[in-house]
């Protein structure tokens, strides 16, 4: 609903998915910053989803990294996100 709700740090590594798939995401709405965190060297990439944007991940992307969108309080408009991926049976 607003920058009071975020997601913590993840990797998208369900059994069910492709592996090593792209991942895509539609980000519409309010501007959120995303996160990347090296899983072993814990460096950080951050950069800022504008509205509209798509963010791609894939290939060794969830391995060797975590992502999240942080909380803010600055924040008050809504986002909504749309994640594609490929699931196998």
């Amino acid at each position: 609903m607003d920058g009071s709700q975020g997601m913590g740090w993840h990797s998208d590594d369900e059994p069910e998915m492709l592996p090593f798939g792209a991942i895509a995401s539609v980000s519409l709405g309010a501007e959120r910053k995303f996160v990347f965190k090296h899983k072993k060297l814990n460096t950080k990439v951050e950069l800022w989803l504008a509205p509209g944007s798509l963010l791609v991940m894939k290939g060794m992307t969830q391995r060797h990294w975590l992502h999240s969108l942080p909380k803010s309080k600055k924040i008050k408009e809504p986002r909504i996100n749309l994640t594609f991926r490929t699931i196998v049976s």
